[in-house]
């Protein structure tokens, strides 16, 4: 006979683990937003997403639970006053950053929202640091880790006499999208005559909110800098995860094969490559310098052997679907940090620096991919050849292919990120048709 309190115990009901904090995402017409979604959701964490119009493809997947509606992401100030409204209706929620605005103003605002909500956030400054490409490559040289020839003239005067030393041609791009409405990547200058006319159609054409100017007055003027051909086929992605003690640490890596528009521009077509120790162990040196943890995507310029990293996304981030299709759930990691579950998160990240592959995936916007080889064999800017040879890869790899919105087990989200992108070139014709078939 077991002894009485041992009995006693044993016929006690056992008491069921409490649930796991939901999560909150924002942005449901990002790619990265839908890949959080059925990451955390098939890991039975109970997904909300918060949605500024009706049809947005990561609100119709079925592992989202619940979608709210949202102000605009356009409108920062008005979405902040609905986060703090649904955070006090709702505490409890674990919430990270989806664009460069929300990792800014959650990082702005940490303690407030930290109230509400459950968080993984570096402090503001850190976060501005990598995402004002000025303070970020200065903080790449100290971490000894290399960038692009890049310039920052805070006058003309100072633009013209980089500029006449420099080799053209150039690339103007902006010190940050934080924001920064016009989500202008970048313009080429190929002759050193157009400069001071790009400069005066740059500042006429870009602004930033006074709260940023306020903290960096001098953030609005533009960097100018050496263009690389290699760039508009060959940007290496390393993305991943790292703890803020830095011994947690996983990524992949992969190219950039095509994207919109061509020369700077959003990916539309990835490929696996073996991951470089060296430039893996480059960022997590950055990382230490700045004081950065959680998800991450870093870009690099490959020429030849060397990496020119050129843009740090502390944030989730569009391909994310890519990392998680091959055994890095970044959003999961993020997640069991931030609730506190080291056990765990030590046995996730253990599990994707095993993984192994059997063949090199691919990862896509397939819809996107077939509507800019369409618009562009239609207007004569891509050869038949060329369309032929982007249809070729797309058979040889169908089988081990992550597509950005399309799932078979999950389907309704792809039918809207199509009817998204046909409404969206519709609505805006001459956008759509300068970011398929202009080079700039």
């Amino acid at each position: 006979m077991l002894p009485r309190p041992v009995a006693e115990a044993l016929e006690r009901p056992l008491r069921a683990a409490p649930p796991r904090p939901p999560v909150l995402l924002t942005m449901a017409g990002h790619a990265g937003t839908l890949a959080a979604a059925r990451c955390l959701g098939r890991a039975g964490i109970r997904v909300t997403v918060a949605s500024d119009a009706r049809f947005k493809p990561a609100a119709w997947s079925r592992h989202v639970e619940r979608t709210v509606r949202c102000p605009p992401p356009s409108q920062p100030e008005k979405f902040m006053e609905w986060l703090f409204a649904f955070g006090k209706a709702n505490p409890g929620h674990f919430l990270y950053p989806t664009c460069d605005d929300f990792a800014y103003l959650f990082a702005r605002h940490e303690k407030e929202l930290a109230r509400y909500f459950v968080l993984y956030q570096p402090p503001a400054e850190v976060i501005l640091d990598l995402l004002d490409k000025k303070s970020l490559y200065e903080a790449c040289g100290r971490a000894e880790v290399a960038v692009p020839d890049t310039f920052f003239a805070q006058t003309d005067a100072q633009a013209y006499r980089v500029a006449a030393e420099a080799t053209f041609p150039l690339l103007i791009k902006p010190r940050t999208q934080v924001m920064f409405p016009t989500a202008m990547k970048g313009w080429r200058v190929d002759h050193r005559e157009e400069l001071a006319s790009t400069l005066r159609a740059y500042r006429a054409r870009n602004s930033y909110i006074p709260a940023l100017l306020k903290e960096r007055p001098d953030i609005a003027e533009p960097m100018l800098q050496a263009y690389h051909a290699e760039a508009e086929g060959g940007i290496e992605s390393i993305a991943g995860f790292i703890d803020e003690h830095g011994g947690l640490y996983a990524a992949r890596a992969a190219t950039k094969l095509l994207q919109r528009p061509r020369r700077v521009g959003i990916g539309i077509c990835f490929e696996h490559v073996p991951l470089d120790l060296a430039a893996k162990e480059a960022i997590r040196r950055l990382c230490k310098q700045v004081g950065y943890y959680g998800v991450f995507e870093a870009e690099f310029i490959r020429k030849g052997e060397e990496r020119l990293l050129i843009d740090f996304n502390p944030r989730f981030y569009g391909q994310m679907g890519f990392e998680i299709a091959r055994g890095l759930p970044a959003p999961l990691f993020a997640y069991l940090a931030a609730v506190g579950d080291r056990r765990a998160l030590r046995e996730e990240v253990a599990k994707s620096q095993r993984y192994t592959f059997v063949e090199p995936p691919i990862y896509l916007h397939r819809f996107a991919l077939g509507l800019q080889i369409f618009a562009q064999r239609l207007s004569g800017r891509m050869p038949r050849d060329s369309a032929r040879r982007w249809k070729r890869w797309y058979a040889a790899h169908r089988r081990i292919a992550t597509d950005a919105a399309f799932d078979r087990r999950d389907p309704l989200p792809g039918f809207f990120e199509a009817f998204a992108l046909l409404w969206g070139a519709a609505r805006h014709p001459r956008g759509f048709l300068r970011s398929i078939l202009l080079d700039r």
